[in-house]
């Protein structure tokens, strides 16, 4: 019997095996071996992962290795990361084009009623001061203060 729980998962979808070779980008032969209880490796076992949306570590089944489950941990963990960046690139992108939107219609707005940029160019300074906010903690910041998390982590683990 394979170490994996990927036929029974995709039994229980009711998708056959290109369905599920489409959906996580494998071809159905490795879908086939994989089923057929041979090895696969963290990043294949990722991606069928990411196409049932579960962690790796659900794609074992109980008698599975520790050092085996552990790897598949490290790779969950990195894939929340990733969803977390992700994420707040999503948000940075969506006020940008908040930003864009209303600047227009401050300046609409501003230019019918004066013919002249007074008071809408003061409001677009100060929300584009508050993007590039956003810019620097979604790209610049948050990078470090994670990397700043994992190392105070890893020493008070070790102390």
């Amino acid at each position: 019997m394979s170490g994996y729980r990927i036929k029974e998962l995709r039994q229980s979808r009711a998708w056959s095996q290109e369905q599920l070779a489409e959906l996580s980008s494998l071809s159905v032969r490795t879908i086939q071996r994989l089923e057929n209880g041979e090895k696969a490796s963290l990043e294949t076992l990722a991606a069928i992962a990411s196409a049932f949306n579960i962690k790796v570590t659900d794609l074992y089944s109980p008698e599975t290795d520790k050092i085996t489950q552990e790897q598949a941990k490290s790779i969950d963990k990195k894939r929340d990361e990733i969803q977390q960046q992700v994420a707040l690139e999503a948000k940075f992108y969506r006020h940008l084009v908040r930003f864009i939107i209303t600047s227009i219609i401050l300046l609409l707005i501003n230019w019918v009623i004066n013919y002249t940029i007074s008071w809408s160019g003061i409001v677009i300074l100060i929300l584009g001061v508050l993007l590039i906010n956003r810019w620097l903690k979604t790209f610049f910041i948050h990078k470090y203060i994670n990397r700043w998390k994992n190392k105070r982590t890893n020493k008070l683990i070790n102390k």
